[in-house]
């Protein structure tokens, strides 16, 4: 028998964002810390030269459905992560 991975799908909107797993036969979106399905997106804008990145950012999940998003200023180095618990 084949070995099942998981699949997940990523809503990165301008206002809200939300994460979906896929399990059997459709998608169960991922509630967050608060219980919502979404959460509110923030996006900051400095001044950097043309082309160049100064913000990194990493979305991780777990077999247990368990999306950790981290993200990080390479400017100054400030990091943030969050961690979003599958209710299943």
């Amino acid at each position: 028998m084949a070995e099942e991975g998981h699949v997940i799908g990523i809503d990165l909107g301008t206002t809200y964002s939300c994460v979906a797993v896929w399990r059997k036969d459709h998608a169960e979106i991922i509630a967050n810390d608060h219980g919502n399905r979404t959460t509110r997106s923030y996006v900051t804008f400095t001044e950097a030269p043309k082309g160049v990145a100064k913000i990194d950012v990493c979305f991780s999940i777990d077999a247990n459905g368990i999306l950790t998003v981290s993200a990080e200023d390479l400017s100054t180095g400030n990091k943030k992560e969050i961690t979003i618990n599958s209710d299943k």
